[in-house]
């Protein structure tokens, strides 16, 4: 999605993974660099936080703290050496090891917040160092400097106040976890306290959008530890967000929406190892369809009596733990055992004493689809349910939950997904461009829709041109016209989150003619779209654009398919594609690639002048509308760089001589100037048709590519050829490709017929949608086979 924010306003958080070593410090500092004012919020690198517990904990064995304290000074000393030049390397050292001479100190009188800070505030001075060193403003900011909390309670005026004078020009890079109470002792903010942070200091400085930095770049329908067939979602819903981190979903943390109930930041949960990735977006906008099966392996089953006045979610919030009630059973709470003693000390301090069942659950809940939400689950899977023999169990039409004792198996966890939440592939299929061949497509594909019936679902998702844009949950394929205008306007940023938002996997056929609508192609790719271009414009970009979509696609892994660019429905970038993957080796490519000028010298036998032709082409509708485009051979050249592309070759526009059939002094000027001067035009061709014709030869307008020793040479021009050659005998508005290679010497290979037209350009389209559409079906059998291969070692 294109970005209106203020960098300012927006918070980067990186986790312990995302900072385990001087190569990820590096990754770190490159995203980073790209927003010199952003906010950034770090974790401690890697494991530290845990080694720092362990010399908490052996505090009492002098010989073993002493071991661990060497083992962490000597990591976190290579860690600098390895990120840093010597001479910053060497300042930071020191300050650290001053750090950990202090924790003898901090342990005697029980300060082991201080102690635990230590990871924080080394990853917050080594980014920032690393920062400076590579040029750019960079400050680190102890977050305890103004952090405050009243308990569990975010003071955020105060902390607002304290932290003003930090609010400076130059990347901000704050200690996560870590904060301070009201007596300014401090505090670490628990179990996924960094994420938590970031949030805080999202709300504190007005972010408009805050990006969780992780080892994932998605959230998934299940835990794809525990489910490989798990969905990778690009858009969850926040009510959805919300009930997920409720029930402990291990990406989603309730204490981490928290400070956003009510500010108006985006949450989008990134990957820091492919940060080109769009990431999953916790969306505040209208409802997505999505469902989720989430577990918490030790759950415990609290009741408490009737007469409570305490809620689940209000205790939640206070103990920043996940505590869980059905809304129909309010005195039953599910909690994860490891935090039922924080719970009962609390509500015992409440004058509240509840039960604990003795038994430990698996807790599995089904959180539904968005969009339409179901009452109940479907027979078959309340079939398998029933046979499970669920120990509680309740539902409603957001949720469904149950405690299962013994716990499921993996295995049993990939078939309960599988029956809520069936795997059958819907490809969505977003249509740019609704002239002819737009039209022409749309009409064809609700045949192409029952031809893959059983196998894909095509749906049609989207329908856009250059005014307005359709999106919605069901479009009427017969209808579409109607509704497309009574569809708003829209803006760029518009478009892209509306494609952002569709569930993969999604495509984007394109049948404009719009260089600036192909130029976007890097961000629809970013955005998880395959592409279909009919559009020339894209496959015919500068080189470096070209192959910027190129690898774009390749590091996204999707397909960008244009085979109608040349030819229209004749399949010769296919069979150049099969060539190559064969091995073979292409030394020529010749032919005839314009439809019009096909038509036009086959009709041109000097019975009248070349430009009684052109009005008459014109008349039947088969020129542009300035018929000098057509004249100029530009089409034929850009079609030339398109197959020279499709065989690897670094070409670009300019290196392809161009002859054009028009002659200059008609090329400027009004149209009524060219049909004013036609005769300038008539008499050349009137002479060089006359010298064909003496031959025994035909004149066609014709591109030749020739490769040898690697090289290339290019051409575009009007050629007399003889009866006998291919390029000769064709019928009016056919193209025709001669292809030369090691198999096709002596006896090259040609490929004839219609190159232009809206039915067979549109069928063309459907041909390539048709191989994505296999591709997509390939890809979930696979997913199911690994699958199954899953369930059965598990088995």
């Amino acid at each position: 999605m294109s970005s209106t924010l203020n960098h300012k306003n927006t918070v980067h958080k990186f986790g312990g993974s995302s900072l385990a070593s001087a190569e990820r410090f590096s990754a770190v500092a490159a995203i980073v660099a790209k927003e010199p004012q952003a906010w950034v919020v770090v974790s401690a690198p890697g494991d530290t936080t845990d080694e720092l517990l362990a010399l908490i904990d052996s505090r009492e064995q002098p010989e073993l703290f002493a071991a661990l304290l060497q083992q962490l000074t000597e990591k976190l000393s290579l860690l600098i050496q390895r990120t840093l030049n010597e001479q910053n390397a060497a300042v930071l050292i020191r300050k650290v090891q001053s750090w950990l001479a202090e924790v003898p100190g901090h342990l005697a009188t029980n300060q082991f917040n201080d102690v635990l800070a230590t990871g924080e505030r080394l990853s917050s001075q080594l980014l920032a160092a690393l920062l400076n060193q590579q040029g750019l403003a960079a400050t680190a900011i102890d977050a305890r400097d103004f952090l405050r909390l009243d308990g569990n309670e975010v003071q955020y005026e105060v902390s607002s106040s304290w932290l003003a004078p930090f609010e400076t020009n130059g990347i901000k890079v704050v200690t996560g976890y870590i904060a301070r109470d009201l007596q300014g002792n401090s505090i670490t903010l628990g179990r996924n306290g960094s994420d938590y942070s970031a949030t805080i200091v999202g709300r504190l400085v007005k972010a408009q959008a805050i990006h969780i930095w992780t080892d994932v770049d998605a959230i998934y329908s299940a835990d794809p530890r525990k489910v490989p067939s798990a969905r990778a979602y690009r858009q969850v819903p926040w009510q959805q967000a919300l009930t997920l981190a409720q029930l402990g979903n291990p990406v989603l943390h309730a204490k981490t929406l928290s400070p956003l109930l009510d500010a108006p930041a985006e949450l989008i949960v990134r990957s820091s190892f492919e940060p080109n990735h769009p990431g999953c977006k916790v969306s505040q906008q209208a409802a997505i369809e999505v469902q989720f099966l989430t577990d918490l392996t030790q759950a415990a089953l609290v009741t408490v009596p009737d007469n409570c006045k305490l809620t689940a979610a209000a205790v939640a919030s206070v103990l920043q733990i996940t505590v869980f009630a059905a809304p129909k059973a309010l005195n039953q709470w599910i909690v994860a055992s490891h935090q039922v003693d924080t719970l009962l000390s609390y509500l015992a301090g409440q004058q509240v004493f509840a039960r604990v069942n003795p038994q430990t659950f698996h807790a599995v809940a089904w959180v539904k689809p968005a969009a339409r939400q179901q009452k109940q689950v479907n027979a078959v899977a309340g079939r398998w349910l029933d046979r499970q023999q669920a120990a509680f169990h309740f539902e409603d039409e957001q949720l469904a939950l149950w405690l299962f004792q013994p716990a499921l198996t993996s295995l049993e966890l990939t078939e309960l997904h599988q029956l809520l939440l069936p795997t059958q592939v819907q490809l969505n299929v977003v249509v740019a461009g609704t002239g002819n061949v737009g039209a022409e497509f749309l009409a064809l594909l609700a045949k192409q829709q029952q031809a893959f019936t059983g196998q894909i679902e095509l749906k049609l998702a989207g329908v856009l041109n250059s005014r307005q844009a359709l999106f919605a949950e069901k479009i009427d394929i017969h209808n579409w016209q109607q509704a497309l205008a009574l569809a708003p306007a829209y803006t760029e940023a518009q478009l892209e989150l509306a494609l952002q938002q569709l569930p993969e996997p999604k495509v984007l056929v394109d049948l404009t003619p719009s260089r600036a609508f192909a130029e976007r192609y890097p961000q629809f790719i970013n955005a998880g779209l395959d592409l279909i271009s009919a559009n020339k414009q894209g496959v015919t970009l500068p080189l470096a654009q070209y192959q910027q979509i190129k690898l774009a696609a390749e590091q996204q892994q999707v397909q960008w398919l244009s085979n109608t660019t040349v030819g229209a429905g004749l399949p010769v970038q296919r069979l150049l594609q099969e060539l190559k993957s064969s091995g073979d080796t292409v030394h020529r490519i010749s032919g005839i690639f314009s439809g019009t000028l096909s038509w036009l010298l086959a009709k041109f036998d000097g019975s009248k002048a070349f430009s009684d032709f052109v009005s008459e082409a014109q008349q039947l509708g088969l020129t542009e509308p300035d018929p000098r485009d057509d004249l100029s051979g530009k089409d034929v050249q850009r079609k030339l760089l398109v197959l020279a592309r499709e065989l690897d070759l670094a070409l670009d526009i300019d290196q392809i001589e161009l002859q054009p059939l028009l002659p200059a002094s008609l090329s400027a000027g009004s149209m009524d100037d060219f049909w004013a001067g036609r005769e300038v035009l008539d008499q050349e061709l009137a002479a060089l048709q006359q010298q064909a014709a003496a031959a025994g030869k035909v004149l066609r307008y014709v591109a030749d590519l020739k490769i040898a020793a690697g090289k290339a040479k290019a051409q575009v021009s009007l050629v007399a050829v003889e009866q006998t050659d291919p390029l000769a005998a064709i019928l009016p508005c056919d193209n025709i490709f001669v292809i030369e290679s090691d198999w096709y010497q002596q006896n090259p290979l040609v490929l004839k017929g219609p190159g232009a037209g809206r039915q067979v350009t549109a069928g063309g389209v459907h041909a390539d949608l048709a191989i994505l559409a296999k591709q997509k079906i390939a890809a979930a059998k696979a997913a199911k086979h690994s699958q199954a291969q899953a369930a059965a070692w598990v088995k």
